[in-house]
């Protein structure tokens, strides 16, 4: 069975497969997984098996057949390790048998799927890059599982029933939410689905699902035309962003009275995001926030320039600190300073434009 050797010729690829049949016995199964797995282990053996479609096509039928949840789970394991690498994207969406994003995003997204969390995480793989990404978004265009159904299973606790967490979904989202249709359908006003995501800027479960939708909701911030919907009462994005980056510190009277409720009167236990990665991004979104006269405005007077005054203080990271440096130079310059209404559509200095036009 070669289950030695770090790599494998065509023929005992093809042996390897014959073993994958679903009505093989279960040893010779888990024998023959066991050996692929190896493989993924090295960048020899991943180039092997994604060569080998027909392999490839085997350990989907596996995932898909409910027979056996063990030879499931590793054949799950063995696409999500091939799916770090960025090359085996489209081998693993064109290989033959069943249709691997269709496959995928059933499993993700079933409520009793055991295989739910390898699903989501090879999921948020096979999107960072835009070619499968938009793949990605197509199948989820044409349904039976769409973006509302993956939004559900995110902010629904416990919506998994064998134990997964679905925090991959997150990173999913925020690769979606690279291509500007899926910014538009996530802002789309009849569907209420951004708005779901506000929560999750301070969940504290987990590192991934926060850092996933705080990107996610990053990327939406590129949608200019939505930045009053954004910033006004029926989303009030602002606090949600900067929650995050308030400390403990206390204001007096009058600069209490210019921020908004949620971000009044913190306990002196309130610590700030840990994660830099994740506070970058907050002030790559609110620099999108002001990239025009009325938004700049909106953002100047729910006193974010107070919070980030504070912040400031606090940062230790030059980037973070670069980047709060840039927004509070927006935000300190009266309108005729800055003498233009967007920010986007105009040359401009670039240590004021140079997180607008880029989406990371």
């Amino acid at each position: 069975m070669y289950l030695n050797n770090p790599s494998a010729s065509d023929e005992a690829l093809s042996e390897l497969a014959r073993f994958l049949k679903v009505e093989a016995r279960q040893d010779v199964k888990a024998a023959a997984l066991q050996h692929v797995l190896g493989l993924t282990g090295s960048d020899a053996g991943c180039r092997q098996l994604m060569a080998a479609p027909e392999l490839l096509s085997r350990l989907k039928q596996l995932m898909a057949d409910e027979a056996s949840a063990a030879a499931g789970r590793d054949a799950s394991l063995a696409l999500l390790s091939l799916s770090g690498r960025a090359a085996a994207a489209q081998p693993l969406l064109a290989a033959p048998g069943p249709d691997t994003a269709a496959l995928l995003l059933r499993l993700a997204a079933r409520p009793d799927s055991a295989l739910a969390d390898p699903c989501c995480m090879t999921l948020s793989n096979l999107s960072r890059a835009p070619a499968p990404c938009r793949e990605l978004w197509r199948r989820l265009e044409e349904g039976p599982v769409t973006v509302d159904d993956l939004v559900t299973a995110l902010c629904q606790r416990d919506y998994n029933t064998a134990g997964c967490h679905l925090n991959y979904l997150g990173p999913l989202l925020s690769n979606l939410t690279q291509l500007p249709e899926a910014r538009r359908y996530m802002l789309s006003r009849d569907r209420v689905l951004f708005q779901r995501l506000l929560p999750f800027t301070e969940y504290k479960e987990s590192l991934v699902r926060r850092g996933g939708v705080v990107g996610a909701i990053k990327n939406c911030c590129f949608e200019t035309e939505s930045h009053l919907w954004l910033l006004g009462d029926e989303v009030d994005l602002l606090p949600r962003l900067l929650l995050p980056l308030t400390g403990p510190e206390p204001y007096d009277d009058e600069d209490m009275e210019q921020l908004p409720v949620d971000l009044q009167y913190m306990d002196e236990s309130k610590t700030r995001e840990p994660d830099v990665d994740i506070r970058r991004i907050l002030l790559e979104a609110m620099t999108q926030l002001c990239a025009t006269t009325d938004s700049r405005e909106l953002v100047r007077g729910k006193g974010a320039y107070l919070i980030l005054r504070e912040y400031h203080k606090w940062e230790t990271d030059e980037e973070a600190l670069r980047l709060c440096e840039e927004l509070v130079n927006i935000l300190i310059k009266t309108e005729p300073e800055i003498g233009v209404d967007n920010l986007k559509a105009v040359d401009i200095p670039s240590d004021v434009a140079a997180r607008l036009d880029q989406v990371t």
